[in-house]
């Protein structure tokens, strides 16, 4: 018997004080990001998702939210490919 994984789902309807990156915030955190020892740690983050020639990656926005969690938790995040 396998573990069923936990899915997180938000509709991409936005207002001016829920846009998306509340929502992605509001996301992260209730997976659990606000768990994790950041404390003088260097975090990666992974902006290219994908093959080459493949258009997916992750926007500077969406990743300006998670640097900055990751900064108020006194992390040290880095942008990797």
């Amino acid at each position: 018997m396998s573990n069923k994984s936990q899915v997180y789902f938000t509709t991409l309807r936005t207002t001016g004080s829920n846009n998306i990156l509340k929502k992605l915030e509001k996301l992260v955190t209730a997976a659990g990001m606000s768990d994790i020892d950041f404390e003088n740690k260097f975090a990666a983050i992974k902006i290219h998702l994908g093959e080459p020639g493949n258009l997916a990656y992750l926007r500077p926005n969406y990743s300006r939210v998670i640097v900055d969690m990751i900064k108020e938790k006194g992390g040290k995040p880095f942008l990797t490919d």
